[in-house]
């Protein structure tokens, strides 16, 4: 009877240990699932913010170059992608306030029509797939690049994505302000 008893307390380490691994294997699934739903849900709203972004500025373009080239009616999606402003109640009337564009050229409209392809919410795939996903990281990068073909066509200044709330114009992270993100302000100590 006195070994039984003994075995089962050198046995009760392994039991313990058992036990406790698969409580974490299962308490891990679980947590893992949900921060794995999280990090998604909070990439997808970046992506998506981005694209909304570049498409807003898009709209604006359009709509400057179609101001200032009343009479030139080639490209009929540039055209389209202006009347579909108009009909979603957008008010185009302070892109009159905005400074007039350098030389219309056909290569500026041309980047400008593929940027509103590219970034069009409708046409975007809203589903959770591998394809779909890859899909929208694509047309992000490709309607950055020509976002930015198209600030320097305009002449504007190039947009900062580091750029952080509180930030004064033109300043740039690790400029020696000495901010909390600002590191380059610090003097090592021997």
């Amino acid at each position: 009877m006195e070994s039984n008893l003994l075995d089962s307390l050198l046995d009760i380490e392994e039991q313990f240990y058992n036990e406790g691994y698969n409580l974490g294997v299962a308490d891990g699934a679980e947590a893992g699932y949900t921060e794995g739903s999280v990090f998604a849900v909070e990439k997808g709203f970046e992506k998506f913010v981005e694209m909304g972004r570049l498409y807003g500025k898009a709209l604006v373009w359009a709509q400057r170059l179609a101001e200032s080239n009343p009479s030139e009616t080639s490209d009929q999606p540039l055209d389209q992608s202006v009347a579909s402003a108009d009909a979603i109640g957008l008010d185009p009337s302070i892109c009159k306030k905005m400074a007039t564009l350098p030389a219309h050229s056909a290569r500026l409209t041309k980047n400008l029509s593929t940027l509103l392809e590219l970034v069009d919410p409708a046409s975007l795939d809203m589903t959770n797939t591998e394809e779909a996903v890859n899909d929208a990281d694509e047309r992000l990068k490709g309607a950055a690049v020509k976002a930015k073909l198209i600030q320097r066509a305009m002449g504007e200044g190039e947009d900062s994505l580091d750029a952080r709330p509180g930030m004064k114009e033109g300043q740039k992270p690790g400029d020696g302000t000495g901010s909390i993100e600002d590191i380059s302000s610090l003097n090592v100590r021997h």
